[in-house]
Parts: C-alpha cells; structure tokens; sequence
C-alpha cells in the first residue's frame, strides 16, 4: 500500500556527522545553538569503513580487474592469500616496466578523498618501487609514487590517499611495481574507501561486513554490530573537557534510554572552543556495562569581531537561549569566607576561613530591541550558562540571575535596543543525572506545528532518533 505524503511537509537535510571509529557514537554540532546533538546505535552503527572495489581479493575469478601496463601476466592462485583463499599472481616478462593491475570500481567524481591500500607480496626477484594508481577507463593514470616495497616473502599493506582534483574523475584503482623478468609477486585485498582514513580490510565475506549486491562483484561495507545490542538498555554518555580532572555526565545522557539499542541526548553545555571528547558507555539489562564509544570535537566560539559574543544558555529551556553584545569589563569579586575574633594578650586576631566564594561579576550587556522580548523570558527562565571565547579568560558559568535592570539607549518608543544589567554570582553545575533530553526549539508543540499528517511525519523522518533531533541524528 503506497504511503500518503503531505507534500508541503518540510523536508529533512542531515548535517555533517562525526561517527567514533566503532560506529557506534556519532555527534552533530549545532552551531545556531552553540550545542551538540549526539546519538547512540548499537543495533546499526553508521558505515564505519567501505571498499568501492568490485572484486578485491579474486576469490572467484579475476573479473572486474584489468592490467595495468605491459610486460606483466596475471594469474589466480589459491597456494597462497592474505585474506580468503585465492590472490592475484603478476609476473614481469622482458624489459623492465611498471606494471600491475587495476580493480573496477563505481566511478567517483571531483572533490572525492579516496584512501587505496592494496597488500603486496613479493616472491622472487627485486622489484623496485612503482606507484599507486587512479584511472578513468584507459586514459592515462593518475601516479600516486611508492616510496618502498616489502621484503620478499612477507605480506604488506601499501597505500596512499588522494582527492580527485575539479576535472578528475576515476573508475578504477591499482599499483604497479617496477620490475623486469624473473620478478613475481602477489596482490590482496585491494580497498578503495571514499574516506582520508586507512580503515581495516573490508569485503563482504570479513566479519561485520556485508555486500551491497552481488558477492564478489560488488562495493561492501562494514556495518553490523558485534555489541549485543539487544540486551542495551541505556546509555552514559559524558564530556572530558580540557584541564578537567574527570568527565562530566551530558545532561539527558546520564543515563539516557537506548531501546533496542538506540538513543538520543543534546548537550548545551560544552565549552567554546576547545576541544572536548565525548564517550557513551551501554548498560545492559543486567546492569553490566559495556565498551566505551569515543569522538571528539569542537564547538565554535564567537569569532573575535563579532559584536553579540556572550551566550547566555537555558538549561531549562535552551529554544530560549541567545547571543548578546557583552559591555565593558567591570572587573570580577571573590568574597572572602572568614571569621574573626580577639585574642587576649596579642594584637593579632584568630581567623577561621574557608573555601572564597567564586568570583562574581556584574555584567551589562546590549540587548537588541527584535530581541528582547525573548531575552526577558531567557533571564528569568531559572539557571542560566554564561560563556564567552576562550580569549577572554572567563570560565563558563552557571548562575541564577537576582536583580535585573534595563534601560532603553534611546527615546522611549522609538529605541534602537536596550542596555540590560545583572550579576553573575556563580552556583555549582545542577545534577545532570536523570534529565530528560531538551533540544533548542524542537518539541511537540513544535512537531505538531510543523507537520499536518503522521505521514508527513515518517516520509521526512526515517528513525525515532532523527525525529527526537528534528534530522540531525539519524
């Protein structure tokens, strides 16, 4: 039965997403919101590797393979292989050349980093190093130099990476050795990943990976699990943050729901530019955890010059959560925490002390007249995020606001903005276990805002997590 689609439903464009080089974590930052929306799967993590060649490692025949130069034979063998049970045998004959073979594969455009790795064994003589090699049909080969070849009778793994530059594109890939007569050696486990990354060996007949048609004469991919996901029943995710001691649990990831092995959390709080690593860690249903997932990343700062360079964060309510221009510098006070009292017979007090009070600062900032009808609902929406760029020296701070004056910076009725004071009186960061996921200006007040039908709903949202992200997660 065909599915009705509301054709004026909006449509859903993912962002860029990072991905933990198991797969299982991936991240999507948020710069509109200065967040990150992050996402577990367990049960199908995201593509972590693929190889474009269509027959990589001749275990059936040497179709989708082709020479590459003159004076070589080729031969499949199956005495020897660095994987599966049968590899390609290139022997020179006459003069010396590079030579070699090429693997098929779909063609890939400009703009494309492929990252090639072929493994080489050399049996008899002493071939010289050759190249690596990109071609479209039989024009001439893109040369990608070698720098060394194995030692005879051991198996290496040779690679090079390249992007296909505005004019070029490539249908298949190889290496070529320079050799003369008498040289032999051996090719396995051709890979052609469109990634910069040198991945593990993929073909649909490795562990965790499958074919996209035909086996043997289609790409492949890794993708399926070796965690048992269905036994997941939540997931901790948490930041490291640069000089902290420890990690700090993500607020609606500590611990978040992850049925069937799959879940969803929104982090406001990371720092500004700087680096921070996220981790998620699955609890089965026995309580037992599992192995931890790990990416890292930037969230961008305010670039210097730009006016509005103080984020004022809602925990509460982060929709509500907006950039000001931060006034003049009135300087920081750390109340002291101390108790005095005489003593008999000497000039000098007793003190007691303790810990001083964080320093607190009173802040002025200019609030723009559009916007402040959100910015008086912001300041009053409970505890607040105060961060600036790492240039400033200011830590990130959360704060309560007391006292809030606000004055026009022009005739009243006719005012370009509005000059807001406050203090910032730091309080300690509020729990984050047990929070429930908050995400900027998505809600279901929103969802239903936005979409008139379910079907509009599921034909622009493919999984729950995307549409507990609004499409940033799927």
């Amino acid at each position: 039965m065909p599915m009705i689609v509301d054709p004026s439903a909006p449509q859903i464009t993912p962002p860029t997403t990072l991905t933990s080089p198991d797969g299982f974590l991936t991240a999507v930052v948020d710069e509109q919101w200065a967040g990150v929306y992050l996402g577990v799967d367990y049960k199908s993590p995201a593509d972590t590797a693929r190889n474009l060649a269509l027959n990589p490692s001749a275990e059936v025949d040497l179709s989708n393979t082709v020479t590459l130069g003159a004076n070589v034979t080729r031969s499949r063998i199956t005495t020897d292989a660095r994987f599966g049970a049968a590899c390609v045998e290139l022997t020179h004959t006459g003069a010396a050349s590079q030579a070699g073979q090429l693997w098929l594969m779909p063609e890939q455009g400009p703009g494309t980093t492929l990252r090639i790795s072929i493994w080489v064994k050399v049996v008899s003589g002493a071939p010289t190093p050759g190249y690596i090699a990109l071609r479209q049909g039989t024009n001439t080969p893109i040369q990608i130099p070698l720098t060394s070849v194995p030692a005879a009778g051991n198996w290496a793994r040779l690679d090079a990476s390249y992007t296909l530059g505005p004019a070029q594109t490539a249908d298949r890939f190889g290496i070529a050795l320079n050799g003369a007569s008498g040289v032999v050696w051996r090719a396995d486990a051709a890979m052609c990943d469109p990634s910069p990354d040198l991945h593990p060996y993929v073909d649909g007949t490795q562990p965790g990976c499958v074919w996209d048609g035909t086996a043997h004469a289609s790409t492949s991919r890794r993708v399926t699990s070796d965690q048992p996901w269905q036994d997941v029943r939540k997931v901790r995710i948490t930041r490291q943050d640069p000089g902290a001691a420890e990690p700090v649990g993500v607020r609606s990831g500590d611990l978040a729901w992850a049925v069937e092995g799959v879940g969803q959390a929104y982090d406001h709080e990371a720092p500004l530019g700087v680096a921070v690593v996220y981790s998620a860690r699955p609890q089965y249903a026995d309580g037992s955890w599992g192995e931890t997932s790990s990416l890292g990343l930037v969230v961008p700062a305010p670039a210097p010059g730009q006016t509005r360079d103080l984020w004022l964060k809602s925990l509460d309510e982060p929709g509500l959560s907006m950039r000001v221009m931060y006034g003049p510098d009135q300087g920081t006070t750390s109340e002291a925490r101390q108790e005095t009292a005489d003593r008999t017979g000497t000039p000098y007090m007793a003190v007691a002390y303790d810990t001083a009070a964080a320093p607190a600062e009173s802040v002025q900032v200019d609030v723009l007249a559009e916007d402040i009808e959100q910015f008086r609902r912001l300041i009053r929406s409970g505890v607040l995020l105060a961060q600036v760029r790492p240039g400033y020296q200011k830590p990130d701070r959360f704060f309560v606001p007391g006292t809030v004056g606000e004055k026009a910076t022009g005739k009243l009725g006719a005012t370009g903005g509005y000059t807001v004071t406050f203090d910032i009186v730091p309080v300690e960061r509020p729990a984050a276990a047990g929070q429930p996921m908050r995400a900027p200006a998505w809600s279901y007040d929103a969802l239903a805002a936005a979409f008139g039908t379910y079907d509009a709903v599921t034909a622009s949202y493919a999984t729950y997590a995307a549409l507990a992200t609004n499409g940033a997660v799927t």
